[in-house]
């Protein structure tokens, strides 16, 4: 089991810490829907994990093992024991994921799968959790020039896994800004920049651990007392779903290639840099951006009962979450994608239904049908344990969705 995996229970503990001094202390850090909608991508990315294999490690340990003549010729020893080896191997895996993270922001088809960690309108350590689920799989390239210092690859995992690890705690607004740390390290006052979509701010502060990279290459910039933050993107997604997330910048892109009337730009589009609209496309669907002079946060309509219906659905694919990734080893594969489609549907609809979607009071009902429906297939407890959580949310679903009026919540604007 990785560090990564380790470190969940840790990342939670931590939002609900946050999340209780938010309440006690009215910082309005955490929204119910918000903070649901992040959640749920960061799930949905770890469970389509198991499902799917990087390319790093099936690339990187051949030829590791092909350049073994090089590494003795030129006397390379590294050693995961070695304190100062490991030290070493996170700021080199820190200088490479400076550049796939930079060109993550500016290449269309790399944005498409890192605009999903953006696009919370909120700043808290939830963000952090909120990952994407897999695009292009090339991301492994930027990994590649380890390879001519000799670094084994259990040491780039473990490099890689503290670099991930540490940028958690730099998803807050309530730690303050260290002088001192702001020369050398990613803090949470440098990072709030990085997420913020001020034009100012925007395409600033890559870096994972170390924030000597940006300054030494020009892409550092200091949080400003005079410009609060401003958090998501310039075209916000408008959806708690996590497969709309997921699918928003590739579904753009997908339809401008589609009305645009150049080849060239059918072919090209989705490798140039992000932003980049053939001219015809952009007349033919226009997609406004965020009004950063009168911003306002999504934030829909929808009664008390159903959010908490939500916020429990939520707590219950969590718990589930957990378990799948604990057991997933004594699972053969069509077992695990039977259970990552249904873990996946439910948070997809779930998102639905903060969105105040009015297919989700169905699908919801499907949902919870189909998981009635396969009970008895299952060992005889756990069988029991699903049939009775269906039947009890269908209820309450129904009562929720299809003869309560009870009060709706407010729109918040920020």
């Amino acid at each position: 089991m990785n560090l990564v995996t380790l470190a969940i229970p840790f990342f939670l503990l931590a939002v609900l810490v946050e999340l209780a001094l938010d309440r006690r202390y009215g910082w309005g850090l955490y929204r119910l829907n918000d903070a649901i909608g992040s959640l749920s991508a960061g799930i949905l990315s770890r469970i389509t994990g198991l499902i799917r294999k990087g390319l790093l490690l099936v690339i990187y340990i051949p030829l590791f093992e092909l350049l073994q003549p090089y590494y003795q010729a030129m006397g390379f020893n590294w050693s995961l024991d070695n304190g100062w080896h490991l030290l070493l191997a996170v700021a080199a895996y820190d200088f490479c994921y400076y550049w796939k993270h930079r060109f993550a922001h500016e290449i269309n088809i790399f944005w498409a799968d890192h605009l999903v960690h953006h696009q919370s309108e909120d700043y808290n350590l939830t963000t952090a959790l909120r990952q994407p689920s897999g695009g292009l799989p090339i991301g492994w390239i930027f990994y590649m020039p380890l390879l001519l210092i000799g670094m084994p690859a259990e040491l780039l995992i473990t490099a890689g896994a503290i670099d991930l690890i540490y940028q958690f705690w730099v998803h807050t607004q309530k730690f303050p800004k260290v002088r001192w740390m702001e020369w050398i390290l990613v803090t949470p006052s440098n990072h709030r920049v990085h997420h913020a979509q001020n034009k100012v701010y925007v395409d600033r502060n890559y870096g994972g651990v170390f924030i000597i990279w940006d300054r030494l290459f020009g892409t550092y910039q200091e949080e400003l007392e005079g410009e609060p933050c401003i958090y998501g993107v310039r075209k916000p997604l408008n959806s708690f779903d996590p497969l709309a997330a997921n699918l928003q910048h590739y579904k753009r892109m997908a339809l401008d290639a589609w009305h645009t009337r150049s080849w060239w730009d059918k072919l090209t589009l989705w490798f140039r840099r992000t932003g980049y609209r053939p001219a015809d496309a952009e007349t033919a669907m226009p997609v406004p951006s965020s009004d950063l002079a009168d911003f306002q946060r999504y934030d829909p309509q929808i009664s008390s009962g159903q959010r908490y219906y939500a916020l429990a659905q939520h707590v219950v694919y969590s718990g589930a979450t957990l378990v799948l990734i604990w057991a997933a080893a004594q699972l053969n594969y069509g077992q695990l994608v039977a259970a990552v489609t249904l873990l996946g549907t439910g948070l997809i609809i779930n998102g639905r239904i903060l969105d105040g979607h009015r297919l989700a009071r169905v699908a919801e009902l499907a949902r919870l049908g189909v998981l009635l429906a396969a009970a008895p297939l299952l060992p005889a407890a756990l069988g029991l344990g699903i049939g009775t959580y269906a039947v009890l949310s269908a209820l309450t679903w129904w009562r929720l969705a299809f003869a309560d009026k009870g009060a709706t919540v407010a729109i918040v604007s920020d």
